[in-house]
């Protein structure tokens, strides 16, 4: 049998039978190029001594001028937790035992319709607690609370020591009565801001309360606001479709009025915000 040369015409070379177990696939070159892992970024190390947590318990308003023994006590009973973009913290309907105290990133608090939509019910931020309102009131959690931000780090305590360490120290007990007051004062900022009008006018107060509360004035009607926050969140927050925000931040951005960028939103609009609520008949929330 004449042997084909491998320098043979093509034509020849297709026609000699492969008798290979496995032939080759005949596969495209990128086929074979190595694909990217995804690096996954580390969480911060969650580990906490009770000194040191003591001592960040005082930094919360629900322990404002509570004596050193009451935070050694609570610190006692209390843990850290990290927490990934997008992991509950808990789910609605969860026996609500624990407290939270946020200390760094975003939490929000949130529940389905009966249509399976997401609606946002309140943003919570550093400095901020949860889960006080639901065990006051003597009611399971009435929404989840979803990690907004990667590397969200929360101090759990438990609220029954909380209520108990109330009744001995009267400092305390006005301490929560505080925390709940704030934590209803979310959700009627969630009514303000359905209730503002126009989808313009809607992301202004929200812009405006978020930088009333966590954002750093930089002068000239300017500020930081170191949250990112996707359009689908901010729809739901606002009760816009996804689109409609889009296309309003995008006009936003062109003329000037907001930036985006590695440390957050640089709000460049503050005065035009509430000139824009005014206009309306709104009013500053500034």
């Amino acid at each position: 049998m004449k042997k084909i040369s491998r320098h043979a015409p093509a034509k020849a070379r297709a026609r000699r039978k492969d008798r290979r177990a496995f032939p080759i696939q005949h596969l495209p070159r990128s086929a074979f190029y190595r694909a990217k892992a995804t690096q996954v970024v580390p969480l911060p190390s969650a580990h906490v001594d009770e000194i040191e947590l003591a001592k960040r318990l005082g930094d919360f308003g629900l322990f404002e001028r509570i004596p050193p023994a009451v935070l050694k006590a609570v610190a006692a009973g209390a843990h850290v937790r990290v927490f990934r973009q997008g992991e509950f913290i808990w789910q609605r309907g969860d026996p609500a035992r624990e407290m939270v105290l946020i200390g760094s990133g975003f939490v929000k608090a949130s529940r389905r319709d009966l249509n399976g939509a997401s609606k946002t019910y309140g943003l919570f931020g550093p400095g901020d607690s949860m889960g006080l309102y639901a065990f006051w009131a003597g009611m399971r959690y009435p929404t989840d609370a979803i990690a907004l931000s990667e590397g969200v780090t929360l101090i759990f305590v438990d609220a029954e020591e909380i209520s108990r360490l109330a009744e001995e120290h009267p400092q305390l007990s006005r301490n929560m009565k505080g925390e709940v007051t704030r934590f209803s004062e979310a959700f009627i900022n969630k009514i303000e801001i359905i209730s503002a009008g126009s989808i313009q006018q809607r992301l202004a107060v929200l812009l405006l309360q978020l930088v009333g509360r966590y954002g750093v004035g930089e002068g000239n009607g300017h500020a930081l606001l170191p949250v990112f926050l996707t359009l689908k969140q901010i729809s739901e927050i606002i009760d816009a479709r996804v689109e409609t925000v889009a296309r309003t931040l995008s006009r936003w951005k062109r003329i000037g009025w907001l930036v985006i960028d590695a440390r957050g939103w640089r709000i460049h609009c503050l005065d035009q915000l509430n000139e824009l609520l005014n206009r309306y008949g709104g009013r500053s929330r500034s």
